[in-house]
């Protein structure tokens, strides 16, 4: 929709209305981003500038009149492990000198990750003081895309372990013996982490502090001529 609360009311209604008004979002979604793309090309013409907002709606054009979740990635923003992680499984391994592909919930927490890389950073006068770019990805694809890429990865050792025969079928052999197929290349799936957003971080946290609130009311004392 055009606002959150639109968003947010759509997602209460039945699967069927959700469809339907999916189905007339995706046309409106359609001739909005036609009319976007010819106003531009006029302000162009005419030797003006769009505005930053309409801009934004111009190049997301294609999430609009899709249900989903925006997750917001700046390319150059990675993750390493942490610091307690990397002491005790060794920080010269291999595994504490990969890093994470950190896709966020909240806008306003990539960007105060970037300005804290940023005041980490030996380079930092290379850095812009703001992502330079950032993307915005549908949740929901992603974490299809992530399932789909870890079924291509069991299915692929599957058909190693069928080449080798008997040994395939023994794991120690399976894993000792390599197999004449080249492994395909990763497609970085794999280093994907959502990280959450901060206020909901605090909010659960604050809830857990204060409990469900319910009242604890002791067992009634026996009263009347006979207790």
């Amino acid at each position: 929709g055009d606002s959150a609360q639109e968003d947010a009311d759509l997602l209460l209604q039945p699967p069927g209305v959700i469809e339907a008004n999916k189905m007339g979002a995706r046309r409106k979604a359609a001739k909005n981003a036609a009319a976007r793309m010819k106003k531009a090309r006029q302000l162009e013409k005419e030797g003006l500038k769009e505005s930053a907002e309409e801009r934004l709606r111009r190049e997301y054009s294609h999430m609009e009149g899709q249900v989903g979740l925006p997750v917001f990635y700046a390319p150059g923003l990675a993750k390493k492990p942490p610091v307690l992680q990397r002491l005790m499984k060794g920080a010269s391994g291999a595994w504490a000198r990969a890093s994470s592909t950190p896709l966020y919930f909240s806008y306003e927490d990539l960007v105060k990750d970037w300005s804290e890389m940023r005041s980490k950073s030996e380079n930092k006068g290379k850095i812009p003081e703001t992502p330079p770019e950032v993307e915005v990805f549908n949740m929901m694809d992603v974490v299809t895309s992530i399932d789909k890429d870890q079924w291509k990865a069991q299915r692929r050792s599957e058909l190693i372990r069928e080449k080798k025969g008997i040994l395939g079928k023994i794991p120690v052999v399976h894993n000792f013996i390599k197999g004449s197929t080249a492994s395909a290349a990763k497609s970085g799936l794999e280093k994907v982490v959502f990280v959450p957003s901060s206020l909901s971080v605090q909010a659960k946290e604050r809830i857990s502090i204060n409990g469900n609130r319910k009242a604890r009311l002791r067992p009634m004392r026996a009263w009347g001529p006979n207790a």
